[in-house]
């Protein structure tokens, strides 16, 4: 049923307005002021906004605008209300984003052809934008499967030609250097494996597929795990880096340790790849009762622009003339935290990239 959040502060108004929309067949949640409407639509997660314009402490413009500019709902359907449309008011209405608008009094045939029409727009952009998404991805493979798969790929046959080489002729090699090609390749196949997996569980997400919904349910020590990823992430970097870690964390329980392992790797993978080696790594993990709370900072290299509202599929924060990776790390983080209800916030400020992650400690 399509959910629509109405902001009116005339009550009658409001309540004959909610009836006809149920009587229409939709869901309908009234907030009599701006700051209540603001968190009911942060709640309830609306396909469309009604909202009069002359309010109380906040105005209909100034909801537009958090709606819009601070909140980041930029393809949420909008409508004012108004006692009065002019020009003027269109224009600034228009200006901040708003779709249409309604003259009070209205019919309930103006009402209900106005939001149907509104969805339908809005439907048809959602459509258009899942399309260029899907360019963007092949794009971006293209672009990226020179470095991201040949690199590894050429590095597994020119290890394996080095190993088959030396048999051939017979030679027997020290178990150190026997030891640095077996590394050479698993490094390899393990980045191979890395884009590969993250491709499939973005496919899946587009398609409205949870990829972990076949999660195993099991004890995790997060801890360990991070001990465990940073070492292997120490053996793939040419140049060494510097962790400060405070864990005081207890076991995580529910979780899949397998998928744990694979998200977390996309996001240590982010914070070690761009970090400034000048400067520690700064790792906190703590737990209550109810929650784990993951906290992740570096220095970075270079130009690097991110928040949590541009955390989406194939941005890639860090600004450099060669790009490198899919730019799916943190959002493929961001969605799996999603999907168990938790929340990840980052910022990136005078050249501190930080990450805060939230998980509930016990899954059910």
């Amino acid at each position: 049923m399509t959910k629509i959040v109405l902001i009116e502060d005339d009550f009658l108004l409001a309540d004959n307005t909610k009836t006809i929309l149920e009587i229409s067949g939709f869901s309908c949640f009234v907030a009599e002021e701006g700051e209540i409407g603001i968190q009911l639509i942060e709640e309830i997660q609306p396909d469309i906004v009604i909202c009069d314009i002359m309010l109380g402490e906040m105005d209909g413009y100034e909801i537009l605008r958090i709606i819009r500019y601070e909140k980041g709902l930029v393809n949420l359907p909008f409508i004012f209300l108004s006692a009065r449309a002019d020009l003027s008011d269109k224009r600034k209405g228009m200006n901040l984003g708003a779709d249409d608008f309604l003259t009070k009094p209205f019919t309930t045939k103006d009402l209900v052809e106005t939001i149907n029409s509104r969805l339908e727009i809005s439907s048809l952009k959602k459509a258009s934008a899942d399309v260029e998404i899907r360019k963007n991805a092949t794009d971006i493979f293209l672009s990226i499967s020179n470095h991201e798969y040949l690199t590894p790929l050429n590095g597994i046959v020119n290890f394996t030609d080095l190993m088959s080489e030396h048999i051939d002729n017979s030679d027997l090699l020290d178990i150190n250097e026997l030891q640095v090609l077996i590394d050479g390749i698993r490094l390899s196949g393990n980045r191979m494996l890395r884009i590969t997996r993250k491709l499939l569980w973005y496919n899946q997400l587009i398609n409205g597929i949870n990829p972990w919904k076949h999660a195993a349910k099991e004890q995790v020590d997060i801890v360990k795990l991070e001990n465990k990823l940073f070492n292997q992430l120490k053996k793939s970097k040419s140049t060494d880096f510097h962790l400060i870690a405070n864990h005081k964390a207890l076991p995580l329980e529910g979780y899949d340790g397998i998928f744990l392992e694979n998200i977390l790797s996309e996001l240590y993978q982010n914070i070690i790849q761009f970090a400034n080696i000048d400067y520690r790594i700064y790792s906190e993990i703590l737990t209550t009762d109810s929650e784990l709370i993951l906290n992740l900072k570096n220095h970075f290299l270079g130009i690097y622009e991110m928040d949590t509202q541009a955390i989406k599929p194939f941005y890639q924060a860090h600004v450099t003339k060669d790009k490198n990776g899919t730019g799916l790390g943190l959002y493929i983080v961001n969605e799996w935290v999603k999907s168990i209800g938790g929340q990840l916030e980052v910022t990136c400020t005078n050249s501190i990239f930080e990450v805060n992650i939230t998980l509930p400690r016990v899954l059910k």
